[in-house]
């Protein structure tokens, strides 16, 4: 009895592999090249919004331009200046805090001991660990974020030009692909979708914000004003933002305050979160990025194990971004609809 086979060209698996392969090694070796100017291009098409509302309000395009940098500009100096001063008044209570977090999961291991039996040897050394790798993990953190703001001298130039010769890459683009009209309707998407993306994120951590920091203050919870700004910024990582964003409040709370301010804040950010998920993004984004979930994570993975943070942010509207060019591009329908969710 005969069975049909599935044809499959051993050039042209070798080809994708090879294809993956050589892009996944660029964006790993060429993270100071390239994210810089992803990272621009981006910032560029979001700011593009502005530039066109300036320009329709009779401003000549340079200087929509500039007047959009400027709110650009305006808007991150008052947030690093939040961030800062918050930092700078919690780096005064952090010995307590460490001390108290080690205490705790002393007390944690203890009840593991007598309950559970647990023979949890050399238990006091092994939260300290504990309590060092954390301080670890908040250095990477801290380090990626001072590795970007390293490169926003570059990134801001990117932008600029991004802006002034916009015109010039669409018609290249337009000129490289062979129809005119598919070009057009990818760029156009393509903008759309970042634009779209990126705005409503602000809008939404706008709103979680405000949510915390009202919900923290009416709770009496320590350092409301940075828990709220930490779980709001934070909440721009697909997915894993708000877990991280708000479990680092709950604990930082906890520890400098007890248990009822904790469970005050699990509260709010799981109110918060409900609105979110349910409300505020259908309403807000809607089904602009409409991803495979598969395909999320690992996108997700694999964008912040090459360039961290950075690449855990952006990494939603680039698989986005490439759903589109696959959707318009002859012979990758395949792989487009193998994004879509």
């Amino acid at each position: 009895m005969s069975t049909s086979k599935i044809e499959v060209s051993g050039q042209q698996l070798i080809k994708t592999l090879l294809i993956i392969g050589g892009v996944v090694s660029l964006l790993y070796f060429g993270k100071s090249l390239l994210m810089p100017l992803i990272v621009g291009v981006i910032v560029a098409i979001v700011l593009d919004i502005p530039v066109k509302q300036f320009t329709k309000w009779g401003l000549p395009k340079w200087l929509g331009i500039v007047c959009a940098i400027l709110l650009m500009l305006v808007i991150f100096s008052l947030l690093f200046w939040l961030i800062t001063s918050q930092i700078n008044t919690m780096a005064e209570d952090w010995p307590t805090i460490k001390e108290k977090a080690t205490e705790e999961l002393n007390t944690f291991s203890k009840w593991l001991n007598s309950h559970l039996n647990w023979d949890y040897k050399d238990y006091i050394d092994n939260n300290k660990k504990i309590i060092d790798k954390a301080e670890v993990l908040a250095s990477s953190f801290l380090a990626s974020v001072m590795n970007l703001l390293s490169q926003s001298l570059i990134i801001f130039v990117y932008i600029i030009l991004f802006l002034m010769q916009k015109t010039q890459f669409v018609t290249f683009f337009k000129k490289l692909a062979s129809n005119n009209t598919a070009a057009t309707a990818l760029l156009s998407n393509a903008a759309a979708i970042v634009k779209s993306y990126f705005v409503g994120k602000g809008k939404i951590m706008l709103f979680l914000f405000g949510i915390y920091y009202i919900g923290f203050l009416i709770g009496s919870v320590p350092y409301a004003l940075f828990l709220a700004l930490f779980a709001a910024l934070f909440s721009i990582i697909p997915y894993v933002g708000n877990i991280i964003g708000g479990g680092v409040a709950v604990i930082l709370s906890y520890l400098y305050a007890g248990t009822t301010p904790a469970l005050i804040v699990i509260a709010v950010v799981s109110a918060a979160q409900l609105i979110e998920n349910y409300v505020l993004t259908p309403w807000v984004i809607g089904d602009e990025i409409n991803l495979n979930p598969f395909i999320t994570i690992f996108g997700i993975i694999l964008f912040s194990s090459i360039w961290g943070v950075v690449g855990a942010i952006i990494s939603l509207p680039i698989l986005a971004v490439l759903k589109v060019f696959f959707d318009h591009t002859k012979g990758m329908e395949p792989y487009a609809y193998l994004l879509k969710k």
